[in-house]
């Protein structure tokens, strides 16, 4: 695929071992590429009831993580931004992903081991299976 023309690129990133390593596979290939990234962090708000400031708190640590990765791809010389989201990781991904016109998206494998990625499924998996642009998982 010498004239795939990456331009725009979705990094699942929630501060995780995992999404680490997805950011430093994201920074070269950006890199190389010329490539802007949209940083995705989603976060779920799952009680009817959760107060206001709770849910403020929540959607603050959401843009801190993923601002620190901005930050680090920024450091790298790297355009990137970031976006936020409630709603279930999978879902916000593909969303972002169709909204930016990506040509890539990046996720991080969580090892939770094959019993339970059977059993209860990740959101790499989600993402891979639902995806119409290529997908790279880091391990």
């Amino acid at each position: 695929m010498n004239d795939w023309n990456i331009k725009t690129i979705v990094l699942g990133y929630d501060g995780s071992s995992g999404a680490s390593r997805a950011l430093d596979l994201v920074s070269t290939l950006a890199r190389k590429h010329g490539a802007r990234v949209v940083v995705v962090n989603a976060y779920e708000m799952k009680s009817p009831d959760t107060d206001g400031y709770r849910w403020g708190a929540v959607r603050d640590a959401a843009q801190d993580t993923a601002q620190e990765a901005v930050a680090r791809l920024e450091a790298a010389g790297v355009a990137a931004e970031p976006q936020i989201s409630d709603g279930a990781a999978g879902d916000v991904l593909l969303r972002v992903a169709e909204s930016q016109d990506a040509d890539l998206i990046v996720v991080g494998r969580r090892g939770q081991g094959l019993l339970a990625e059977l059993l209860l499924g990740s959101t790499s998996e989600y993402v891979v299976r639902r995806a119409k642009v290529p997908v790279l998982v880091a391990h």
